[in-house]
């Protein structure tokens, strides 16, 4: 009797207490998950405010050929599609951290964290490149630009005086509808190098940091 009741209470305390350990370590793997993707988050923040203002400083300047009206529709089409595109980036962070933050839990020692992390800053970065994809991104947003200028440029008003045998000379003013190609070639280029660039530069900076990373883990678990 007494040994049926002590695996009673046996079997009783592990059904109950295995759901609470669970619990704990979702609970933990939940906090180091923000943690972490706080730390992702501000890296890629500065990053892309960075590509954003080279961006927006070279590509509508040199679009535009001095029409003004056309760089400001370029300036505001680009300004909202890379924000677009820092909000993708954003938003992916915390389910890519999510992924290997159980293994992060298991090695919580200093050094191993220290070998561990880069692992996950390359996995990262290279998430985050294919989200960027520069060369289908540089084409759209070269082709909407180019779309713009066009729009800006193709109805323009030419002034003609017309002179004809005895009657009074005239002023006419003709529209014409100008077909200007722009070869934008070069300003494709520079914007693919560009935004194949912002990969490269997260993994460095990830890196550069990672002692930061160490030391913002270890602080959550000590709590």
């Amino acid at each position: 009797m007494l040994i049926s009741t002590l695996l009673l209470v046996y079997c009783f305390t592990f059904i109950y207490a295995a759901p609470i350990f669970s619990e704990q370590n979702n609970d933990i793997g939940s906090v180091l998950t923000d943690t972490l993707s706080d730390f992702y988050e501000n890296i890629i923040d500065q990053v892309m405010l960075d590509a954003s203002e080279d961006i927006l400083r070279y590509i509508p300047e040199s679009m535009s050929q001095g029409n003004i009206e056309a760089r400001h529709d370029i300036i505001r089409s680009m300004d909202r599609n890379l924000n677009f595109m820092r909000a993708s980036l954003l938003a992916s962070v915390n389910p890519l951290v999510s992924t290997d933050i159980q293994q992060l839990m298991i090695k919580n020692d200093v050094d191993t964290l220290q070998n561990e992390l880069p692992k996950l800053n390359t996995k990262i970065s290279h998430q985050l490149g294919l989200i960027i994809n520069a060369e289908q991104t540089s084409a759209i947003l070269i082709r909407q630009a180019s779309s713009i200028v066009h729009k800006n440029t193709k109805s323009s008003s030419t002034v003609t005086v017309e002179w004809k045998l005895r009657q009074p000379f005239q002023v006419n003013i003709i529209h014409q509808e100008q077909e200007q190609v722009f070869d934008a070639s070069n300003e494709l280029q520079w914007l693919f190098t560009r935004l194949s660039q912002v990969q490269s530069d997260l993994l460095t900076e990830f890196n550069d940091h990672v002692q930061n990373a160490v030391e913002l883990l270890m602080e959550t678990l000590a709590l």
